[in-house]
This record gives C-alpha cells, sequence and structure tokens, in this order.
C-alpha cells in the first residue's frame, strides 16, 4: 500500500495562506468539502490531491 504525505489544518492554512478559522468558516458554509479524519485522534487530514482540490475550489 503506498503510503501518502498527510498534511494537518495548520499545514492546510499555511500552504493557502490563510487562517485556520478561514477554513472552519468555509467548512461551515459547504464552500469547501468536510476533511478526512485520522480514526485515532479525530484530527482533520488533507493529502496532496485534496490540497490540489483546495487550491482549485479556493482560488489560492
Amino acid at each position: 500500500m503506498k503510503q501518502y504525505k498527510r498534511h494537518s489544518l495548520r499545514d492546510l492554512a499555511k500552504i493557502l495562506g490563510v487562517t485556520t478559522r478561514t477554513i472552519y468558516n468555509w467548512e461551515k458554509a459547504k464552500k469547501i468539502p468536510k476533511p478526512k479524519r485520522d480514526p485515532m485522534s479525530r484530527y482533520r487530514i488533507y493529502t496532496e490531491q485534496d490540497i490540489k482540490k483546495l487550491k482549485k475550489i479556493t482560488g489560492r
């Protein structure tokens, strides 16, 4: 099974140049899809593919 790099919410915010609160607001407003979650910690996790998709959606 191929292992993909996983990014945290903080990583995503830094990549997109926004705050974590902005990402929460986008999720709440359904502007972006809900992310996958780590099964143990329940933290949001984003793959490289997710980030590419979010960059397109947000125009960042």
